[in-house]
């Protein structure tokens, strides 16, 4: 399972370097507010607004396993298929590749700081490991595979052109065959867990639509921003949470399930948003021939 986690994540951190036409310094010279509230964003607000939730009446009495699935999906940025389902939606869908970039680097840091300083009130043995293991995970599995996807576009540019699409599909179906793996050794568990845990799922549901938001606030005026940041807010990385709990507490299977189900819970959360905001672009389209 490790070995398929992690060859998941290494194919589609080189497919986001393939995507990248070099280091993204040109952003963070020309629009580096834009950078800083993303990150800021994803990696500090949204996982302390998880912490509130928890602390609210919806987020008494969750099972260990939802509980620690909600956390682990806040702390984790970047999420895999973002760019891919920005294109649906924003006409420079290169945004998303960019601050997935950027939001992989910041990981390094972010993600080993709030698995040290989060609470162990989940139950979890996950929560003692050492910032350094975590940091080399996350260094191992994201920047370095992204440091070869850019070399390979930087001194390789015909051969990415070419092999890109079929190594950003081939990723995209090892993690699609990942969770569904978890989800069907999980199954037993899962149905009776969600449904003893409504009240998770609704949380879930309620995070999706915070990170949205605050994309939306954090995005200002401008189009595809709008339309960009909500996903990169609210889309969490599930590869990596599984990488982290594989390492540290492999044979939690509740816990693989329930970010399973919090995937399933973000596709969900974010579908109204998506069909909004393609609605919006045919309408400006049609006022725009008219």
């Amino acid at each position: 399972m490790s070995i398929l986690i992690s060859l998941a994540l290494f194919f589609i951190m080189v497919s986001l370097g393939l995507n990248l036409p070099s280091l993204q310094f040109d952003l963070l010279k020309h629009r580096p507010a834009l950078i800083v509230r993303v990150l800021l964003a994803t990696c500090v607000v949204l996982p302390l607004a998880a912490l509130l939730l928890l602390r609210t009446p919806l987020g008494q009495g969750l099972s260990p396993a939802i509980t620690t699935a909600v956390m682990l999906m806040a702390i984790c940025p970047s999420a895999p298929m973002i760019a891919l389902k920005s294109r649906k939606l924003a006409e420079n869908p290169e945004l998303a590749t960019r601050l997935q970039f950027w939001s992989a680097c910041a990981a390094i840091i972010s993600v080993p700081l709030w698995v040290t300083q989060l609470p162990l009130e989940a139950g979890e043995t996950i929560w003692s490991v050492a910032s350094k293991d975590v940091a080399f995970q996350v260094f191992t599995v994201q920047l370095i595979p992204l440091l070869v996807g850019v070399s390979l576009r930087r001194w390789c540019a015909e051969w990415s052109e070419r092999w890109n699409p079929v190594i950003q599909k081939g990723a995209s179906i090892l993690l699609l065959v990942l969770l569904a793996l978890i989800l069907i050794v999980a199954l037993p568990k899962v149905t009776p867990m969600l449904i003893a845990n409504l009240r998770g799922a609704l949380l879930m549901f309620i995070l999706t639509w915070v990170g949205i938001g605050l994309g939306y606030v954090v995005a200002g005026d401008n189009h595809d921003e709008r339309s960009t940041l909500p996903l990169v807010l609210s889309m969490r990385n599930p590869g990596l949470a599984l990488l982290i709990i594989q390492g540290m507490a492999p044979n939690a299977i509740d816990l693989k399930a329930a970010v399973v189900g919090y995937v399933v819970v973000t596709a969900v959360g974010t579908a109204p948003f998506m069909k909004w905001r393609q609605a919006n672009a045919s309408q400006d389209a049609i006022t725009g021939e008219g």
